[in-house]
């Protein structure tokens, strides 16, 4: 696994904004995403933003492994019309300490972005917060580079805002290299699947 912290950052906490770089083919997406969510504390609150994957599915990257135990977790659910009507309903036997929002795309971003403010804010308030935002590709594939530009310059400060860490996946497969780059830079680190693999604690 590669990464590239900011050069002027010089402390060894966990950075506040990561960039996960992970290709179509890579298998160690999910390993790597569940080490980013429970890696400073198992016992941390969760917000998982998903676009086109289920609740379910990105709930199994919170409770997947040893971590069954966890703090709250909420999952903002984006409706882009393109999962099927199986997948979304598909939300049954949630965890007791789960919630979902349902948050339509139709009007833009910012429902979206005042939505994961409401549970960023509420989910920190009682502890350690780790977001997972599953994807950034999906948002660009749905609006404009400016528009997610600037929705990610305002979701990055107020991870940072409410000392809560976060990750954010994107794959470098399907974008050109100016584009990643421009959005590289909103991020503390980089983590990129493509050059090195992961190995297990």
């Amino acid at each position: 696994m590669s990464t590239r912290p900011d050069a002027d950052d010089e402390s060894t906490e966990m950075p506040s904004n990561v960039l996960l770089l992970a290709p179509s083919l890579s298998g160690q997406e999910q390993d790597v995403c569940h080490q980013l969510l429970h890696g400073s504390d198992a016992d941390a609150n969760g917000l998982l933003v998903t676009c086109l994957e289920s609740p379910r599915d990105r709930l199994a990257a919170w409770t997947d492994h040893d971590h069954a135990e966890t703090g709250e977790v909420a999952v903002v659910d984006v409706d882009m019309s393109a999962r099927s009507t199986a997948a979304a309903d598909a939300v049954t036997s949630l965890p007791a300490n789960a919630t979902i929002e349902s948050v339509s795309t139709e009007e833009g971003l910012v429902d979206l972005g005042e939505a994961i403010d409401r549970q960023l804010t509420r989910l920190t308030a009682t502890g350690e917060t780790a977001v997972c935002l599953h994807s950034v590709s999906d948002l660009l594939q749905h609006g404009d580079e400016r528009g997610v530009f600037k929705f990610l310059t305002v979701l990055t400060n107020s991870v940072a805002r409410t000392d809560a860490v976060a990750h954010y996946h994107m794959n470098p497969d399907v974008h050109d290299a100016e584009t990643i780059e421009t959005l590289e830079v909103l991020f503390d680190s980089i983590v990129d699947l493509r050059t090195a693999s992961v190995s297990s604690e």
